[in-house]
């Protein structure tokens, strides 16, 4: 089996021992050795500019993700493969261009050679992001519905879908599509993060704090759910405690499909820490769920209050027993992925699987 994996590595090997071995000076068997690697390196080089581009993107220092464009842009222009056109574009979505991620997307599109289509509803669900960040909200929930019809599904298609629908206020269809997503809840904490936007949206405090709860113990690496567990807190007058979730997002990942932004975070934080704002800041949190959910600023209330030194409000609600957090009904455990709520940025299997095969390792 392994022969078989590293074939192509087995023939450059006879290839250069052949050389080596024919009757001619030995310069030009340098020479001849010297321009057949050279050749194979050239056709293989859109993987190798992938490749090397992925190690940027991927670097916790956000100051090398600069020198991954040109490389992506490299390894399209040179051929590369479908697959790796899309996750490309997905780099492009999240840490880069979006304008640039989505006309990559759309040329692929207007493209045939190396489509099919569990490629195509990929791409769509990747675009309707860019239909997302540029607030058309009607043409990303078309994006998806789309997809979504074809009977296609994965984990981004639940997290994107759910999250344009609890925008967009259609709490039945986000249920539904939890209730659809199943198993796949348990080990995406983004699709978790959902059905606890769904609790708040719905009301159903107690429960969402037992889920938030549970799902941060976990550390997510995006914002919303310390942003969601902290509005739970604010419902129940625990300003202390919101503030400690508020700073925590502040240290987690951003992309640029996030709806989160540090800055409207940070406010709400100085708002809650000051004396002189926190109940009247606490009290705009808890007014405007929605709005907050979603990473918006909350609406300003016409009201002023007398400074608040204590971290837990009275006049807020008071938590019941706590219940259980809603969970799925499969009860088969999965492993927890530490993803976001967009495409993560690690190769894929099959990404390592062509890589393999084509002993670019």
């Amino acid at each position: 089996m392994n022969r078989k994996k590293n074939l192509g590595l087995w023939i450059t090997l006879l290839i250069v021992v052949l050389i080596s071995v024919i009757d001619i000076p030995t310069y030009s068997k340098f020479l001849l050795i010297a321009l057949f690697l050279g050749s194979l390196l050239y056709y293989r080089r859109s993987v190798i500019f992938y490749i090397r581009a992925n190690s940027k993107i991927t670097s916790k220092n956000e100051a090398d993700w600069q020198y991954a464009w040109p490389l992506y842009r490299k390894a399209i222009k040179a051929g590369l493969q479908k697959p790796f056109v899309i996750t490309a574009a997905s780099m492009f979505l999240q840490r880069g261009d979006a304008e640039e991620g989505k006309q990559i997307i759309e040329d692929y599109f207007n493209s045939e050679k190396g489509r099919n289509e569990n490629l195509d509803n990929v791409a769509k669900t990747m675009v309707s992001m860019a239909y997302w960040m540029d607030g058309d909200l009607g043409k990303a929930i078309e994006c998806v519905k789309e997809v979504h019809e074809r009977g296609y599904q994965d984990k981004n298609l639940f997290i994107n879908y759910t999250t344009y629908a609890l925008a967009a206020g259609d709490l039945e269809k986000a249920e539904e599509l939890l209730e659809e997503a199943g198993q796949l809840e348990e080990s995406s904490p983004g699709i978790r993060d959902s059905r606890g936007w769904l609790l708040l949206l719905r009301g159903q405090w107690e429960e969402a704090d037992a889920l938030f709860q549970e799902l941060i113990e976990k550390g997510p690496r995006f914002p919303e759910p310390y942003v969601h567990h902290a509005q739970v807190k604010i419902h129940f007058g625990q300003v202390g405690e919101a503030i400690e979730l508020l700073k925590k997002a502040l240290d987690a990942r951003y992309a640029n499909t996030s709806g989160f932004s540090k800055e409207i975070i940070q406010e709400m934080i100085d708002g809650l820490e000051n004396p002189e704002t926190r109940r009247k800041c606490a009290m705009e949190i808890e007014k405007d769920t929605a709005s907050v959910a979603l990473g918006k600023k909350p609406a300003s209330i016409d009201q002023s209050f007398p400074p608040e030194e204590g971290y837990n409000l009275e006049g807020f609600a008071k938590p019941k027993k706590q219940k259980k957090s809603a969970a799925p009904k499969q009860q088969k455990k999965l492993p927890i992925e530490s993803d976001e709520r967009t495409p993560n940025t690690d190769l894929t299997e099959e990404d390592l699987e062509y890589i393999r095969k084509h002993n670019l390792e």
